[in-house]
Formats: C-alpha cells, sequence, structure tokens
C-alpha cells in the first residue's frame, strides 16, 4: 500500500486542507495519446518510482505514449516479469511492437477498431489500481479521445489518476483535482476521487 500525502493548494479554506490516501501497490496502468511523446528520463523516473513502489505495468501498444513506456520497460531488467502489454489488435502482437514484453489481444473477435480500442481502454483500467496519464495529444492541442475515456472511466471507477499534462483536468463533484509532484518524478494533477460521490462504471468486457 502506498501513501500520498497531499499539501493543501494556495488559497484553501484551511492551510491544514491537505489530502491524504492509499493506493494498493498492485496494477499502474501508463497511458496517453498515440500523437503524445514521453521524455526517455521522465518515463525512466516514473517507471523507477514505480517499481520501487511495488507496482507492476499496464501498457497499451499503441504508438506515441505507450511506445514511450514500452521502450522504457523493456530496457529494464525486470521489465519483462512485470508488465503486460494489452492489444485491441491481433497485428500488435509482433515482437516490434510489445518489444519482447508479453502481450496479449484482450478484446473479442469482431469487433470495430474503435469499439475494439474502447473495449481495451476499459479492460485496463479495471485492472489497475491507479492510472497514470499523459494525454496531451501534440497534433491538436487537446486530450485524445482514448485519454479522455480512460479519465473518466477511472474517476468513475473510484481509482486515483496522476495527469501530465498543459492543461488542468476538469472539475467534477465526484473527485477533487489536486497540482502536485508524483513520487517526485514528474509534475501534473492528480484526480483523487470522492469514495461516496463517485459513481460506478457498470460496462463489462
Amino acid at each position: 500500500m502506498v501513501t500520498i500525502t497531499l499539501a493543501a493548494e494556495q488559497g484553501a479554506a484551511s492551510p491544514q486542507a491537505r489530502l491524504v490516501f492509499r493506493i494498493p501497490a498492485r496494477a499502474a496502468m501508463l497511458a496517453g495519446s498515440r500523437n503524445g511523446f514521453v521524455e526517455p528520463e521522465e518515463a525512466e523516473r516514473i517507471v523507477t518510482a514505480l517499481s520501487d513502489a511495488g507496482f507492476s505495468f499496464l501498457v497499451g501498444c499503441a504508438t506515441g505514449v505507450d511506445a514511450c513506456f514500452r521502450l522504457t520497460l523493456a530496457e529494464r531488467a525486470e521489465g519483462e516479469e512485470r508488465t503486460f502489454i494489452a492489444c485491441a489488435f491481433v497485428d500488435r502482437l509482433r515482437a516490434s511492437e510489445s518489444r519482447g514484453l508479453f502481450a496479449s489481444v484482450v478484446v473479442p473477435e469482431g469487433l470495430s477498431p474503435a469499439a475494439a480500442l474502447r473495449r481495451r481502454t476499459l479492460w485496463m483500467v479495471k485492472r489497475a489500481e491507479l492510472l497514470v496519464l499523459f494525454p496531451d495529444d501534440l497534433m491538436s492541442g487537446r486530450w485524445g479521445s482514448g485519454s479522455t475515456l480512460a479519465f473518466r472511466v477511472a474517476t468513475e471507477q473510484l481509482k486515483p489518476v496522476f495527469v501530465v499534462s498543459r492543461r488542468r483536468p476538469p472539475a467534477a463533484p465526484h473527485y477533487r483535482v489536486v497540482a502536485s509532484r508524483f513520487l517526485d518524478a514528474a509534475t501534473g494533477y492528480w484526480a483523487v476521487p470522492h469514495p461516496v460521490a463517485a459513481g460506478t462504471c457498470d460496462e463489462e468486457v
């Protein structure tokens, strides 16, 4: 179990209005825009911090942010044993896509590409305890649609999300957004669901 303590943000009603929450150190989902990029040094810091805390890793097999984290994990001695690459398409199982890490298709056959990607995202979020998200699409300047879905579903399932983005995550009554550092590895925003007010995700894969 990892304990996260966030200081009160400037302007809070009380200087003692800090936020403390715990995350089971099981699976962390690393995700983001297929048109995004994570600097190798930042990806290494994030993976190292999570690995040291006891997490294993769920990563997709898309381009962009997924590919950045796959490369980082493939270069680590423990990467093969602690990483699961979740694929939406059979052709992504090639070694060149998974970089030698264990990969498997996690959606049923016969789905449209859009449906397969959506089901893959839902499958991953359901099995993760934490989502680390790089949502910025460098081509459009907006959050990618897959990142938006992952963020929404994670918060609805009461799972904390750390967002590395130039834009603050949207406000909502069922989670709290706090600008912070992530395990001294990255700067961004925590979105921490309220354990009572949040809804639930009833979609199954």
